[in-house]
């Protein structure tokens, strides 16, 4: 069996980011362009960070 790859909460949650900014076209609710990732303020990079621990702990527990 391959072991599973680790992926780090920042690249998870630059993942998320990435998909949402392309489901809302780059645009946030005031209809400005959202900043890229590297443009992202770090306290919102962080909150991204967070919520994909949160979900990363919740496949977990479900998984098993």
């Amino acid at each position: 069996m391959f072991p599973r790859p680790h992926y780090t909460s920042e690249a998870i949650g630059q993942a998320a980011y990435e998909a949402y900014a392309a489901a809302v076209g780059h645009t946030s609710v005031r209809g400005e362009p959202l900043p890229t990732w590297d443009e992202q303020a770090q306290p919102i990079r962080n909150a991204w960070q967070l919520a994909a621990e949160a979900v990363r702990g919740k496949v977990r527990a479900e998984l098993g």
